[in-house]
C-alpha cells in the first residue's frame, strides 16, 4: 500500500469546530492554533468566512494535518470545482513553528456581507475552545452585530 501524503491545512472558518471537521475529514489531526498574516478575515456576501489580503492584518485559526482524501473531501464542501473558493498555500505561523506552509481556502467573493444565522456563534465557540487570543474572538463575535 502507497503511504498517503499528509499536508497542513490552516481553517478560519467553520472547520475550526473539531465535530464538523470529524464529520469531513475522519483522518484530519489537530495541529493547534496558528496565525496567518497579511489577511484579515471578514465574512462575505455568502454569509460565510473568508480572508482578504491586508498588510498589517493577522488571522487566527486551527491547523490541521490532513491526508490526500481529506483533502478532497474539502476540496468538495468548500466548492473548489464550481469556483466558490479557491485553494491558496500560505505561510502561517504556530506557537511551535515559527512558520510553515498550509492549504487553505479563499472565497472567490471577497465583498463584506452578513452571516448566515448561526455561523458567527459557532465560529466564536471554536475560537474559545481552541484557546485563540481574547481580542481575536471578540473581532469574530463583532461579525454578529454586522447581521443585526
Amino acid at each position: 500500500m502507497p503511504a498517503t501524503r499528509n499536508r497542513y491545512y490552516f481553517a478560519y472558518g467553520s472547520n475550526m469546530d473539531q465535530a464538523q471537521m470529524s464529520q469531513r475529514c475522519p483522518a484530519a489531526v489537530l495541529v493547534g492554533p496558528a496565525r496567518l498574516l497579511g489577511y484579515r478575515f471578514i465574512i462575505n456576501t455568502r454569509g460565510v468566512a473568508t480572508v482578504v489580503t491586508e498588510p498589517s492584518g493577522e488571522v487566527y485559526g486551527i491547523l490541521w494535518s490532513i491526508s490526500e482524501a481529506d483533502e478532497r473531501s474539502l476540496d468538495k464542501y468548500e466548492g473548489v470545482e464550481s469556483g466558490t473558493y479557491l485553494k491558496s498555500t500560505v505561510r502561517i505561523e504556530t506557537a511551535t513553528e515559527k512558520s510553515a506552509w498550509a492549504l487553505t481556502y479563499i472565497a472567490s467573493d471577497s465583498t463584506p456581507g452578513c452571516p448566515r444565522d448561526g455561523y458567527v456563534d459557532k465560529l466564536v465557540a471554536a475560537a474559545e475552545q481552541h484557546g485563540l487570543p481574547d481580542k481575536y474572538v471578540e473581532e469574530l463575535g463583532s461579525w454578529l452585530r454586522t447581521g443585526d
